[in-house]
């Protein structure tokens, strides 16, 4: 009975605004609100001795949930291994895959009441019933085995006298939920949630013996093996009470577990550490603190015989992993891989997410890959390399990319999907900004538009401000514009990949990027026909949702406007959020004892008084990266200044929402939006 409430629930839910744009003349689906519950991700793709795997990840839209488990690829169909529900990656010892899953409801309840536990699952040969591998008393976060008995793992560490007893501990732990003690800094995280008082450690695990290798305020990241296992190497952070921006590297002997420690430069962040043979390394390193620290990391070589230490490339113009923006994908890995001639890794280029060759000197660079395709993940195979790829305005899928830079489809996990469904191509749009500089964007047209009618149209502006557009499928965009809606979306000045001086927006917000946004839309309202310039609405998250609300204070050209999780004052960002004072410091150049003039003066919060537009507000009560207090803020000014607006905040949800938050939660923040730029559009 309940499940048939459910479902008559969501039937009306899903379905209350509808204008019937979306539906073709060639009997195609409109792409509705909740077509992303029915598209399925990729992730963790990895191959072993020529058999090919990943995870599959689909929302539960009626239990408000995700679903993912371990698949391998067979003759172009995807064959299910697990049934967990619950996978997200996986390792292999020969032929068997471990991987981590709880099953028993005891040790559910175990974990609810605040234990740390994982068990690990394996799946033999055949892939059969997965059968119990190990059990760890710790929430175990990355592995890198020597072979079945021995391994490396780190896990969540929480600082307290070594005598406190499990009891003790668990006892804590349930008052906690009572009240929240801080006394670091970060004491939160998105994502995570409180993380004062606690760190990650390094652990070697030797036939059943467990070392812990860390010390106790030290944290742990980036663990990665020599082909070999004699070499692990590490990158570690210590710290009491505040968390410094800088790191440091670290290799360790595994058959003495003897340290070292590489000072190879002062003040810097090491990150995306990957062996290219048993004795040399590949590291990335940001040495720009004291300049800039959004530019683009170098890539450098260390020999660990030597010491010697050997920069390859400055990462200027290609810099490591894909930032366009999709809300239908998991997320890739950004990973260095190797050959006998350099070092692949995927790229953000322009709009684009290509395979990037560089050789070891540093002096020749070649795209490996396609136009129009973003590589989300990638694994060498035989003479190329297998790539999870989203091709245009397509869903994820597997690909083959040959050594001669062609591509193949090897499965069709979405395919059928998108197939059936009205998916608008985007219009590329060219102009120039004040500085002559050629940009672009791109125009998703009402599903299909009439020549001769105007209609509303919608400007989205991404995250980051280090993030892009593409021409990928986005589905929020898609389903406005099968509501009749023309969706506008550019990369101003910051956003990723033109290299670091196009990237660099320090005490520059609102300025430049506030003035490529406009010269965008009046570039597309020439160059289409269809847009009418009296309906224009504006929308953006976190960086986004910052310039919606620096956008409503500095013009009237928009008659509704959505921000989301967004930043109004840099003076409460820079003082609560989990990245507050780096991030602050780094795009503004100041802190609020250096020069709060500047500050405020490039806070949206500062102009309220000059809205006009009706504004909604969406966030999120445990947003810890742009927390709740910005949106509230903005609101608060509307409402006191009698402009029209309204909040929305989702609770138990995170800055993540639009993409990774309860499917339902996703659905109604749509709808929301919708319903406003309806309303005033």
């Amino acid at each position: 009975m309940n499940r048939i409430y459910t479902i008559i629930l969501l039937t009306v839910f899903l379905f209350p605004i509808y204008t019937g744009y979306g539906y073709s003349a060639y009997g195609k689906e409109p792409v509705g609100i909740d077509f992303f519950t029915k598209v399925r991700s990729i992730s963790n793709l990895k191959e072993n001795k020529g058999d090919i795997f990943f995870i599959l990840r689909q929302p539960d839209l009626e239990g408000d949930t995700y679903r993912s488990d371990l698949y391998q690829l067979v003759d172009g169909r995807e064959l299910r291994l697990t049934s967990s529900e619950n996978v997200s990656d996986y390792f292999f010892l020969d032929d068997t895959i471990i991987f981590k899953s709880i099953r028993d409801e005891k040790d559910k309840e175990r974990l609810k009441k605040g234990e740390r536990l994982t068990i690990f699952q394996k799946l033999t040969k055949g892939y059969q019933e997965a059968t119990e591998w190990l059990r760890l008393p710790y929430a175990v976060k990355d592995i890198r085995l020597i072979d079945g008995n021995r391994f490396f793992f780190t896990a969540s560490y929480r600082l307290a006298p070594k005598e406190e007893s499990r009891t003790e501990v668990l006892k804590d732990i349930k008052e906690n939920g009572r009240y929240r003690i801080f006394d670091e800094l970060p004491f939160w995280s998105n994502g995570q949630g409180d993380i004062s008082g606690t760190r990650t450690h390094l652990y070697y695990y030797d036939k059943g013996k467990i070392t812990d290798l860390s010390d106790s305020l030290e944290t742990v990241s980036d663990i990665e093996l020599s082909p070999d296992k004699k070499h692990l190497a590490y990158i570690r952070k210590t710290y009491r009470r505040k968390a410094s921006q800088d790191n440091s590297l670290v290799s360790l002997n595994t058959g003495t577990l003897e340290k070292k420690e590489w000072n190879l430069f002062n003040k810097a962040v090491y990150s995306q550490i990957q062996f290219a043979d048993n004795n040399e390394f590949v590291v990335l390193v940001n040495r720009s603190l004291e300049r800039n620290k959004q530019e683009n990391p170098e890539f450098y070589r260390l020999n660990l015989s030597s010491g010697n230490i050997k920069g390859i490339y400055d990462g200027d113009l290609y810099a490591i992993g894909n930032s366009i923006g999709s809300d239908i994908k998991s997320g890739g890995r950004s990973k260095i891989t190797f050959d006998k001639d350099g070092f692949n890794f995927v790229s953000t280029v322009i709009d684009q997410a290509p395979l990037i060759h560089i050789n070891y000197k540093g002096t020749s660079i070649s795209v490996r890959s396609p136009k129009n395709i973003s590589i989300n993940d990638y694994v060498p195979y035989k003479d190329g390399f297998l790539v999870v790829a989203m091709a245009e305005q397509q869903g994820e899928e597997v690909y083959f990319l040959n050594s001669k830079g062609e591509i193949s489809l090897l499965s069709s996990i979405n395919t059928a999907l998108f197939e059936n469904h009205n998916v608008v191509k985007p219009i590329e749009i060219k102009f120039r900004n004040e500085d002559g500089r050629e940009l672009n964007g791109y125009i998703l047209p009402p599903a299909n538009y009439k020549k001769n009618e105007k209609y509303p149209a919608i400007l989205n502006i991404h995250g980051g401000p280090k993030a892009t557009y593409g021409t990928v499928f986005f589905h929020e965009m898609q389903y406005w514009a099968n509501q009749g809606y023309a969706v506008l979306y550019t990369n101003p000045t910051g956003s990723n990949g033109r290299g670091n001086a196009f990237t660099d927006l320090r005490g520059k917000f609102g300025s430049v990027d506030y003035n490529d946004l406009m010269a965008f839309v009046d570039a597309a309202i020439e160059q289409v026909s269809f847009i009418d310039r009296g309906r224009l609405g504006v929308t953006g998250g976190s960086y986004g949702g910052y310039m919606t609300n620096w956008i409503i204070g500095h013009t009237n050209r928009f008659k509704a406007a959505a921000s989301q999780r967004s930043i109004s004052s840099w003076i409460s960002f820079s003082n609560t959020s989990d990245i507050g004072h780096t991030f602050t410091e780094s795009y503004i150049g100041h802190n609020l004892w250096t020069n709060s003039e500047l500050l405020w003066e490039q806070s949206p919060l500062k102009y309220a008084d000059q809205v006009n537009t009706p504004t909604l507000f969406l966030h999120s009560d445990q947003d810890y990266r742009c927390w709740l207090v910005e949106g509230v803020q903005m609101y608060y000014a509307l409402q006191y200044f009698e402009v029209p607006t309204r909040l929305i905040i989702f609770n138990n949800e995170n800055h993540e929402l639009s993409r990774s938050g309860k499917p339902r939660n996703r659905i109604k923040r749509l709808d929301e939006i919708t319903r406003w730029f309806q309303k005033y559009l």
